[in-house]
């Protein structure tokens, strides 16, 4: 198992994001915040900026607090299976932080990107799979970007294995080449290159009874070889039943 640690960091200069007009305008992200990458063979990286947000307290409660978070089902087996974690897609502007967030990407990155789409992590028994980002569809170079708030909590990447060895032989963050980051607290994960195609991600559960947000951005330079398998949610149909949609959200 391999952890991530600290090292020489590059620094991001970004452009002004705008005129402060009021308390609500106040630059709510550090743009200066220090980049610690780590390459990930053969063509991928991923990147940890500490400190993203620097008031992350207040803005966890903010965002805990006031998004319409959604209980999302996933059709297995001709029926639906809750997710163990809640989520909502929000947009850029309801929140000065979100636009920020997406300004600064934007001009560090020179692409567009979108988002912002949230998961709560309610405690430790919440968690979310081994997986990669398929349904981006062109997964040969993209990047993702993470504002984690709340608790750490371990965020596994793992080489996607040859000849399609089931995961969940091996627990996430017990492969001796699995990378284990803690990302929490206002800091940032970034994927990038073909990490979508060459690794697989995911948060484990955890002995912590405390809560976990992360906000996710996504850009795809829609080049390379489609992925076209069905995602996790397309849904399994095993029945002569009429076919339903592979997901549904309801109010959490």
């Amino acid at each position: 198992m391999m952890t991530a640690v600290g090292g020489d960091a590059d620094r991001v200069r970004a452009g002004k994001i705008g005129t402060v007009t009021s308390a609500a305008d106040d630059l709510q992200i550090d743009r200066h915040a220090a980049i610690e990458r780590i390459a990930l063979a053969p063509s991928s990286w991923v990147e940890i900026i500490p400190g993203f947000v620097p008031d992350a307290p207040a803005t966890f409660t903010r965002l805990h607090d006031t998004l319409a978070w959604q209980q999302t089902e996933v059709l297995r087996y001709d029926r639906y299976v809750p997710e163990r974690r809640l989520g909502v897609s929000v947009r850029t502007d309801e929140n000065p932080m979100f636009h920020q967030t997406g300004l600064h990407l934007r001009s560090r990155f020179r692409v567009p990107f979108t988002g912002v789409a949230a998961i709560l992590y309610r405690n430790g028994e919440d968690f979310q799979g081994l997986h990669s980002d398929r349904e981006m569809k062109w997964l040969d170079e993209t990047v993702i970007a993470i504002v984690v708030l709340g608790t750490r909590r371990p965020f596994v990447l793992r080489p996607r294995a040859p000849g399609g060895v089931p995961v969940e032989r091996v627990p996430a963050g017990t492969d001796p080449d699995d990378v284990v980051l803690t990302p929490g607290e206002g800091d940032m994960l970034i994927m990038g290159g073909a990490c979508q195609r060459e690794w697989l991600h995911g948060v484990p559960k955890a002995s912590t009874d405390r809560p976990r947000i992360s906000l996710t951005w996504r850009w795809t330079s829609r080049r390379g070889r489609p992925d076209t398998n069905p995602t996790y949610y397309n849904g399994r149909h095993f029945s002569d039943a009429a076919r339903q949609p592979g997901s549904r959200s309801r109010p959490a």
